[in-house]
């Protein structure tokens, strides 16, 4: 007979289950975590924190080691009678990733669950499980939803929804005592902000600090009119809720953990801009009383240029596209079992207008990403192999220095190797750790020597940054004699980096590792003057583009960077570069390079050039006529403008 006294916990040292856990331990109870292998180093600092907060009351703070993918949690005999003993069983642990592929959200929220219910039937427990679901399972159901309601015909657009909704149906159907509580979008404590990742709503925030510091409070920004709202609950209601609805007697079986009386979603948009100091919004337009306005956005939605525009200006804002689908404005939830059960307790949830500021301001001190860059590149890169060509100066040198930085272990190619040891040296004189590799990448057989040089050295390569490149400026008119000159920036921009990809390929995909290839705006616009340069970049895109179609699956990411005119020795020889101060430096195009690698982002672009992307992709004729006009506007040389006077 399970304890009333003794609780086990899966998935305690996420955001939701620490909260809980440490209201546990506030109780008195002693509380079990099961930790996958290895969290003891992964997971330490909020291990230290939960056994300093058992420190403090008459509970106690134990572990067992597990997993969820494993048949019947892989758990000991330690870990079967910590289940057998205790009279709560709470079940957090699962992946809450919106970008997460369907196949990794079936493994670890249903199989999960699946190998719960058989450990728990192994070890006889007697007690309550407490399954922690989502209102994800109302997917896209428009109307109220209630604790009550279950499958109601609702469609579920997004794997999450799924996963959520099979995982409670397993609960529902194994005949244990359950409980199921339902989240909405948690966010940080509503009383200090913290929280321990960006995620749901969070997403938001580098769009709305873009948007405060373009524009001042007193401005008024006009926004479409938006039915609905997007439901937030504080994580501290949350484990509150859960810990006095557990622990106390009900008849009820589901509890919706939301704010009963959430804001629209314009009006919490408004809420997170003051906080930032931000414009206010209104008037609102609505835009689907305009004629023709509904059939026209949908077949917009189908172009594949616009949705590729759509999905590039919501990843300038910060905005992941794959998570739209997730979301569901329309439906309200009900709450009347949570209510009930939490009457007279003194817990309530939070209205969102009293503690907005304070989810921001933690966001603004400990989670915005450009602020956070090193913190970001240290946990992605840290004993990290990359690879950087054309690393002795300019674009790659400042990748080079930049990954080093953050921990990785680096190795610089490029072909003068007295400029290469000196980059090496200067990168080790701060503490870095770096090896150089002379080759002259525009030779197969110094690029094979290569890749045998670092799988025997170094054994692999977790990431592989192809920036060496070749650039010619001239017109094809003046180039019909000097195939040479597409020959050469053929060798090296293009078979160059498929050569040495195609050699390091089974080391990358052992490693799960990222391939990015830094590329040209021009491969968005191609322009006058670069068909040589910028054939070979849109190559080499295209190589990009059917690697990651086929080796997706197997880890291997590929990140393409479309880098705007960057200030290096490359762009010198040219008259009219000279002077310019519109150019980006090495160090702004090295970070854009690492953020597809660290953030594994498919393209990576300035908004500038989504723009081009968008025009050329739309109207390519028209494109076109604007670069010829532009062309002949501003000849190369000294031919004469044929519009001398405009």
């Amino acid at each position: 007979m399970g304890s009333a006294t003794h609780v086990f916990v899966t998935g305690g040292t996420g955001l939701i289950g620490r909260a809980l856990v440490e209201r546990l331990l506030r109780r008195g109870l002693h509380v079990t975590l099961m930790l996958r292998s290895g969290s003891d180093a992964r997971r330490k600092d909020e291990l230290d924190d939960l056994a300093r907060a058992a420190a403090d009351t008459n509970g106690s703070l134990s572990g067992v080691t597990g997993d969820l993918c494993t048949p019947d949690l892989g758990l000991a005999d330690a870990g079967l009678t910590a289940l057998a003993k205790a009279g709560h069983c709470f079940h957090l642990a699962a992946l809450y990733d919106i970008d997460a592929d369907s196949d990794a959200l079936e493994k670890s929220n249903v199989e999960g669950t699946k190998q719960l219910l058989s450990a728990l039937r192994k070890a006889r427990f007697d007690g309550t499980l407490h399954h922690v679901s989502s209102v994800a399972v109302a997917g896209d159901y428009s109307e109220t939803f209630t604790e009550d309601m279950f499958e109601e015909d609702q469609g579920l657009p997004h794997p999450y929804h799924r996963s959520k909704l099979e995982s409670e149906t397993l609960v529902r159907a194994s005949g244990l005592d359950y409980r199921i509580y339902r989240p909405s979008g948690v966010v940080g404590d509503s009383k200090t902000g913290a929280m321990d990742r960006i995620d749901g709503v969070y997403f938001s925030f580098a769009a709305i600090k873009k948007l405060a510091y373009a524009l001042p409070g007193w401005a008024r920004v006009p926004v479409p009119r938006i039915r609905g709202g997007f439901n937030l609950v504080p994580v501290d209601y949350v484990a509150d809720a859960m810990a006095h609805i557990a622990l106390h007697d009900s008849d009820a079986r589901v509890f919706h953990l939301v704010d009963p009386r959430p804001p629209s979603l314009v009006k919490m948009t408004q809420m997170f801009l003051a906080a930032a100091g931000g414009p206010r919004l209104g008037p609102a337009l609505d835009l689907a009383k305009l004629p023709g306005m509904k059939k026209t956005g949908a077949m917009l939605s189908m172009l594949p240029s616009v949705r590729e525009l759509r999905d590039a200006f919501l990843s300038d804002l910060g905005l992941p596209s794959s998570g739209l689908r997730a979301m569901n404005t329309k439906v309200r939830f009900d709450d009347a079992n949570t209510q009930a059960a939490l009457a007279g307790s003194g817990i309530e949830c939070p209205p969102l207008e009293s503690y907005a500021k304070t989810l921001y301001r933690y966001y603004d001190d400990h989670l915005d990403p450009m602020k956070q860059r090193p913190v970001r590149y240290r946990r992605a890169l840290t004993a990290k192999v990359v690879l950087v060509t054309g690393a002795s100066r300019g674009i790659g040198l400042a990748v080079a220095q930049s990954a080093a930085e953050a921990g990785a272990k680096v190795l610089l190619v490029a072909r003068d190797a007295a400029k290469l040891d000196a980059a090496v040296a200067g990168i080790r004189a701060t503490g870095g750790e770096a090896y150089a590799h002379a080759a002259d990448l525009s030779s197969f057989e110094e690029v094979d020597a290569l890749a045998e040089a670092v799988l025997t050295q170094h054994g692999g390569v977790d990431v592989l940054i192809h920036n060496a490149a070749r650039s010619i400026r001239r017109p094809v008119v003046a180039s019909m004699d000097r195939f040479h000159d597409y020959e050469r920036t053929m060798a090296l921009n293009y078979f160059a980096p498929v050569r040495l990809t195609l050699r390091l390929l089974p080391s990358l995909i052992e490693r799960s590792g990222t391939i990015s290839h830094v590329l040209t705006m021009g491969v968005l616009i191609p322009g006058p003057y670069f068909a040589a340069y910028l054939a070979t970049k849109s190559a080499l895109d295209a190589f990009g583009d059917s690697l990651m179609s086929e080796l997706q699956h197997e880890g291997i990411h590929v990140s393409s960077v479309y880098l705007p005119l960057v200030k290096t020795e490359m762009m010198a020889p040219v008259e009219e570069y000279a002077g310019r101060r519109d150019v980006m430096t090495p160090r702004r195009a090295a970070a854009m390079i690492l953020d597809g690698v660290v953030d594994r982002r498919r393209r990576v672009m300035t908004p500038a050039g989504a723009y081009f992307a968008f025009s050329n992709r739309v109207a390519p004729a028209t494109t076109s006529r604007v670069l010829n006009l532009i062309e002949r506007a501003f000849p190369v040389g000294d031919a004469p403008s044929e519009f001398p006077i405009e």
